[in-house]
């Protein structure tokens, strides 16, 4: 589809073990001097309308922009994984996601755009997702992506009740890891009270990862890194910025701000929101390549 001065099409990608991942891709007409990898939040998918919006913004500004579904998308989903040659209809979405598993989605993205031949590649997340992106760029280092934008990102993970991970991992050994955990187990969920018992489980092994005391996976993060929030209604502030820098102590730049008149969801700031990690991407990531 061309729409104005830009080219849009659909994606679809393959993740390590197969699984099927749909996405798109928004280019300008313009020279594009990085393509910008957008990572969706959790209960929801990669084609939220302001996405489509923040993805024509950036583009008209000369980038490409690829938004693409991780494995836990929406709430209950249905997926397709490709096994010897054929497709397998498996259980998807938040509620049933195992979070280390999804960094065969993000790689699977990234090859994507690494494979549009731009220079530069950046890899952002937006609320739960800038926790996947902080995930595998721990995990990967640069492996192809020159910066890492965290937009919004979500805190959650530093929420969770040990009570419900003791139930969680019980469940798991029983062979009950698909089943949902009773009502109010997931009460900071986007559109559910619960996840399955193998998702609570695994943020219960990643929490301490990224959130725990002493050195954790964020400082094991090495390119230069942008952290935003919006100044009306969003899930974090300065101090939560304050926060994650402390924690970042081996990229090369941090920089942060704060949109005014911005929140966690961003629509209606989709221009502010674009022209901020436009002008990121050009002061301290191109100049690094």
């Amino acid at each position: 589809m061309v729409s104005g001065s830009t080219q849009e099409r659909l994606l679809n990608v393959e993740a390590g073990d197969g699984l099927c991942l749909n996405g798109f891709c928004i280019r300008g007409e313009t020279s594009e001097r990085a393509a910008i990898v957008w990572l969706h939040g959790f209960g929801v998918g990669y084609d939220l309308p302001e996405c489509v919006v923040l993805g024509r913004e950036l583009a008209a500004l000369g980038f490409c922009f690829v938004s693409g579904n991780l494995r836990g998308h929406d709430g209950g989903a249905v997926g397709w994984r490709r096994v010897n040659g054929r497709h397998q209809v498996v259980q998807a979405g938040s509620w049933w996601e195992v979070f280390e598993e999804s960094a065969m989605d993000v790689a699977a993205w990234v090859g994507h755009a690494g494979s549009l031949g731009l220079k530069t590649v950046v890899l952002a997340g937006h609320s739960f997702g800038a926790v996947h992106a902080a995930y595998y760029m721990s995990e990967n280092g640069k492996h192809g992506v020159n910066g890492l934008a965290l937009i919004s990102p979500s805190f959650g993970l530093r929420h969770l009740d040990q009570e419900v991970a003791t139930l969680a991992e019980a469940m798991l050994k029983d062979n009950r890891g698909a089943e949902l955990l009773p009502r109010g187990s997931w009460p900071r969920g986007f559109g559910t009270d619960t996840v399955s018992a193998q998702t609570y489980a695994s943020w219960s092994r990643v929490a301490p990862m990224l959130f725990g005391p002493g050195r954790t996976r964020f400082a094991d993060i090495r390119c230069p890194v942008l952290i935003t929030y919006g100044a009306t209604g969003d899930v974090g502030n300065r101090a939560e910025i304050d926060y994650l820098a402390g924690l970042a102590t081996s990229v090369p730049s941090l920089e942060w701000k704060i949109l005014p008149d911005v929140h966690h969801r961003y629509a209606g700031g989709e221009a502010a929101l674009a022209a901020t990690i436009a002008n990121w991407i050009d002061t301290a990531v191109s100049v690094r390549n």
